[in-house]
């Protein structure tokens, strides 16, 4: 009976062995400790410890970084993020040049994640063209880098979609390399309905008449002329917004005879300004018919003079 136990208990050990195990798994096997290397994360990719990253990089908060970086160039990438955050862009993208020239001079490559919020800067400085189309070509750089599914290529899809009112072309980031050119479409000009007119004074005044004369020129009346002004400055000057400063003064004359009655009255003058040229001077020329016939029928109640800056965007 003793022996019969003992049969029974080999053939299940034997059964076991046979399904809970690998024949093929050896302590030196890299499938007993770590992924295969077609199955580890790429950069930025997920991660649990560094042996499921690729070579070179290192698990990270669940993430897979390199650690082949530039302090100096890291420096200069923190920096331009400082500017940005403060809306200092021009101040942004140049910070952001220096961590690339820096990374280049200590023969680094860019990591993905400076490229990207390089690329961002560039787009959201996107009224310079040629920060626009030098933020398309970064951003694609990002696009082919960052992993599908991850933050850095959906805020990169975000920022591109942004460069399609100036003339991007979607068809340039479908390549898996770069493109000579991305900004090969007509700009998207804003539906008119959209524009917005606003008046600004300077110096600032508290006079009453100010009040009435930018009141006027917002008043519906006068939105036909001044869009007008704006869509022809827009087809000339290649830009969405349009600032014309005119200078408005308003003063009480006295008529020859002062005993005479109705002698004297308010009069109104609307000037450009002296020396501006091309579209803006051609913008401010245009405002200026729009708005002193206007001008001339109000009541006013005291005097002032000021720059007044009719902006349509």
């Amino acid at each position: 009976m003793l022996e019969t136990m003992r049969a029974l208990l080999g053939v299940l050990v034997i059964v076991a062995a046979g399904m809970g195990c690998d024949s093929k798994a050896t302590a030196s096997d890299p499938q007993a400790g770590s992924a295969k290397p077609e199955q580890r994360s790429r950069e930025y990719e997920s991660c649990g410890a560094s042996m499921h990253c690729v070579d070179n990089l290192r698990c990270f908060d669940h993430t897979c970084r390199r650690t082949a970086r530039s302090p100096v160039g890291d420096y200069h990438a923190a920096a331009g993020a400082a500017a940005r955050a403060k809306g200092d862009h021009e101040q942004a993208v140049a910070s952001y040049a220096q961590a690339l020239g820096q990374y280049g001079a200590e023969k680094l490559e860019v990591p993905p994640d400076i490229d990207c919020a390089y690329g961002a800067t560039l787009a959201t400085a996107r009224a310079k063209r040629e920060n626009a189309e030098l933020g398309a070509r970064v951003l694609h750089r990002c696009l082919l880098a960052a992993p599908v599914g991850g933050p850095l290529r959906e805020q990169a899809m975000a920022h591109l979609a942004t460069l399609g009112e100036v003339g991007l072309d979607p068809l340039a980031l479908g390549g898996a390399k770069l493109a000579d050119l991305y900004l090969t479409k007509a700009p998207q000009r804003p539906s008119t309905d959209k524009l917005a007119i606003s008046v600004a004074a300077n110096p600032p005044t508290g006079s009453k008449s100010y009040a009435l004369v930018s009141a006027k020129i917002q008043e519906a009346e006068l939105r036909s002329g001044l869009i007008a002004c704006w869509e022809a400055y827009s087809a000339a000057a290649k830009k969405d917004a349009l600032a014309a400063t005119l200078s408005i003064k308003v003063a009480f004359y006295k008529g020859e005879y002062e005993d005479e009655e109705g002698a004297g009255g308010w009069a109104t003058k609307v000037e450009a300004p002296a020396g501006s040229a091309g579209p803006e001077a051609a913008a401010e020329a245009c405002v200026r018919q729009v708005v002193e016939p206007a001008l001339k029928g109000l009541r006013y109640s005291d005097g002032f003079s000021t720059k007044v800056t009719i902006t349509i965007k």
